[in-house]
């Protein structure tokens, strides 16, 4: 798993309509990155739903509903591939939770 998750989780935390659209940009490359040889139950899946939210966030008129129901996937995908049990398992969930969350408050 990525080591950026805290990181993530902060940036998701805030005020979304607040967050540096460079420092999301460059979050989800560094996720992309990670997840572009990863062989772990869910990493495609990931690694495609990133590149749609930063397609729609590279856009000239991103759609809020679409990036809304991309964190909420993205969320629900993470808590499938969360490893069971230990600190990474744990904070792979919360972070789950978080992109569930943040997809939710921009519905």
């Amino acid at each position: 798993m990525p080591t950026d998750i805290q990181t993530t989780i902060d940036a998701l935390s805030g005020d979304l309509s607040k967050l540096d659209a460079g420092d999301g940009a460059a979050l989800i490359e560094s996720w992309l990155s990670d997840l572009e040889n990863a062989d772990w139950r869910g990493a495609k899946t990931l690694h495609a739903d990133l590149v749609s939210l930063r397609h729609q966030l590279d856009s000239d008129a991103p759609d809020a509903g679409r990036i809304s129901d991309l964190l909420v996937k993205l969320g629900e995908s993470a808590e499938r591939a969360a490893p069971d049990g230990g600190q990474v398992g744990e904070q792979v969930t919360k972070l789950a939770s978080t992109l569930m969350d943040a997809g939710k408050r921009l519905a």
